[in-house]
């Protein structure tokens, strides 16, 4: 019987960060007899009978002490039956259960994409079996543990067909979705769409996302005050918090979706938005590998609004048989290099 042991952060379907893992957690289950998910938190899911969440509580807002001693208790009853442990983005996670899986000599596989290197990561890189992570720009730091097996997109769920006969006159429908974070640029977005406007293109902005972080909140106002100065209102709007239950549906209404991040790893929203076959416009250089003939349409500068919306005006006046072209190639691109079966084979396999 073939048992795996899976330790998280949230089992949540509309969590907006982490509700993709309940589609990990299904494929995990056709893979596994049997899948024990120890969670930090848990929230709203539908989930295959095989697998048995274990919450540490945090969403009834337990005290850490009782979380932590919750925590070893679950591990001493799962370790022991299962045939491998699956830490999900957090190097805790593996520091934490590493005792119990030396003793019972499992192997610990830690997924992770984070850029920074912290002593925790330094520390859970000795002691797991592997660290698999999309691609090798997502990540930092050195080391031979280090496997890339792709991003893990459902791609049925983002599956569209589209009508790419749209009249110049009709509204283009462009998307951003993130984390209301400076490191998303979207000051160089809202720059864009003033530039966009001046030029007389018809369309309307979406930013999907919410700010977390003190910091976020500030960088917040500045950006809905930048909107109300360039008077934009009319252009851009604020969609706030969207669970990923429903996420999908914003993608396959959109003409263009853009990301703005710097180079590094590989986002994970643009691989959505590829996979509904909406058009994406990147700055990160890092997607020029999934892009293949089409990189200099799909790329522009980076913090360059000019350079934006001329990449925006481009795509919006390309003929639809070429848009359709674009499109269709994009959501094969995220098929065959980051599909969450594929994905989760390549796990299974290392375990």
């Amino acid at each position: 019987m073939k048992n795996l042991l899976i330790i998280t952060q949230k089992v949540d379907k509309n969590d907006d960060h982490r509700g993709f893992f309940i589609d990990w957690l299904k494929e995990f289950a056709k893979n596994f007899d049997k899948v024990s998910v120890i969670t930090v938190a848990e929230g709203l899911y539908t989930l295959p009978e095989n697998i048995q969440i274990y919450s540490l509580g945090k969403e009834r807002r337990t005290p850490k002490i009782i979380q932590a001693l919750r925590f070893y208790w679950y591990l001493m009853r799962l370790v022991p039956g299962s045939d491998g442990i699956f830490a999900h983005a957090s190097a805790i996670f593996v520091i934490a259960s590493w005792p119990f899986a030396f003793i019972y000599r499992k192997k610990i596989i830690l997924w992770y994409l984070h850029r920074s290197v912290n002593l925790k990561l330094k520390l859970a890189e000795k002691l797991c079996y592997k660290i698999a992570t999309s691609t090798k720009e997502s990540l930092n730091i050195k080391s031979k543990k280090i496997t890339e097996i792709g991003h893990g997109i459902d791609t049925e769920k983002f599956k569209t067909q589209r009508n790419w006969d749209k009249a110049l006159s009709e509204d283009l429908r462009i998307l951003s979705v993130g984390r209301i974070s400076k490191i998303k640029d979207y000051e160089t977005l809202i720059k864009a769409a003033k530039i966009l406007k001046d030029r007389g293109l018809n369309f309307k902005l979406k930013i999907i996302g919410r700010p977390v972080m003190d910091c976020d909140f500030e960088y917040f106002e500045q950006l809905k005050e930048m909107v109300s100065s360039l008077a934009l209102k009319d252009f851009v709007e604020f969609t706030g918090f969207i669970p990923y239950s429903r996420i999908a549906d914003y993608y396959k209404e959109s003409d263009i979706f853009i990301n703005l991040a710097p180079i590094g790893g590989i986002d994970k929203a643009v691989l959505e938005a590829m996979a509904s076959g909406s058009l994406v416009l990147v700055s990160n250089a890092a997607f020029r590998n999934y892009f293949d003939g089409y990189s200099d349409k799909l790329s522009f500068d980076y913090q360059g609004p000019g350079s934006l919306a001329e990449k925006i005006i481009s795509l919006s006046r390309l003929p639809p048989e070429e848009k359709k072209g674009i499109s269709d190639f994009l959501a094969r691109s995220v098929s065959q290099n980051h599909n969450l079966e594929s994905l989760i084979k390549k796990l299974v396999d290392l375990f």
